[in-house]
């Protein structure tokens, strides 16, 4: 993991949570992206996450620990201003082509996708975190 400016970021590892801040439009690109939608979106702090309190974008709760943007693939057609769970290497490239296989060659030659659009997640207070541990929930979001 590496620090990006206040904020902890997966770095390749893992997914995040992330608020879609922007379109991307390219008219010179590697032919493997033609027909893919890009995204631009800022990736969520954990105290981020606390300080929504489970309030999703549409209850004007944005990112604002981290101040970098991630290019994302979208087959999902997520929105501006919609919170969404994103995927990195293979499981990225699985979720825009659900037949690639481990180890085979993707079609398209991306490294992070939308995976879900959020609905709405819950996260801990750091003192609960030890509890949530043993009570066998998985992970600080849930869509």
């Amino acid at each position: 993991m590496e620090d990006c400016g206040g904020g902890v970021f997966l770095g390749g590892r893992g997914m995040f949570m992330a608020r879609v801040i922007g379109t991307v439009w390219s008219t010179v690109k590697w032919d493997g992206l033609h027909g893919l939608r890009l995204l631009l979106v800022r990736p969520y702090h954990l105290d981020d996450l606390r300080r929504a309190a489970g309030n999703v974008a549409d209850d004007g709760v944005p990112p604002e620990l981290l101040s970098d943007g991630v290019v994302v693939a979208d087959v999902l057609g997520a929105g501006i201003g919609e919170d969404v769970v994103i995927a990195y290497g293979h499981a990225a490239r699985v979720g825009i082509d659900p037949d690639l296989l481990p180890g085979e060659a993707p079609t398209h030659p991306i490294d992070a996708a939308v995976v879900a659009i959020v609905d709405r997640f819950a996260v801990a207070p750091p003192d609960d975190l030890d509890e949530i541990a043993g009570t066998g929930q998985k992970g600080l979001v849930k869509t």
